[in-house]
């Protein structure tokens, strides 16, 4: 996998100081949620407050990871898995130990939103809003 530096998280487009001293991310293919160290992901998912039963789904906020100048966001659609009437975040907790971790996994929510480009001659990893098919 490919690991960035990472400054912080959002929710709303305001900083949540998750990330006291910087966070890393790799970028994983193989991995189907997003993950990250317990004691934040369960912060993420208290301030998040998804109902289970989806009833505030159109009213969340969008969760974004602040990278460099640019914060890279996600809207409800990106983050939260329905199935049929019950909604979940699509974070799972993963406790890294040092020198890797702490550590959170960037996985299919995030890379189906951004396209990824990774420049091994320079080695740094590039993102971009993926084109995305137009809903009927």
């Amino acid at each position: 996998y490919w690991q960035v530096e990472m400054q912080d998280v959002t929710i709303g487009h305001q900083q949540q100081q998750l990330c006291k001293g910087g966070c890393q991310a790799a970028v994983d293919t193989g991995t189907s949620l997003l993950a990250g160290p317990s004691e934040v992901v369960g912060a993420l998912v208290r301030r998040l407050k998804v109902a289970e039963d989806c009833s505030n789904f159109f009213s969340l906020p969008e969760l974004g990871f602040v990278m460099g100048n640019h914060t890279l966001s996600l809207s409800p659609e990106d983050y939260v898995d329905r199935d049929g009437h019950s909604c979940s975040v699509a974070l799972m907790t993963m406790d890294v130990p040092p020198p890797k971790g702490p550590l959170f996994i960037f996985g299919d929510p995030f890379l189906r939103k951004y396209y990824t480009v990774y420049d091994r001659e320079n080695l740094q990893v590039g993102f971009a809003l993926a084109a995305q098919a137009r809903r009927a």
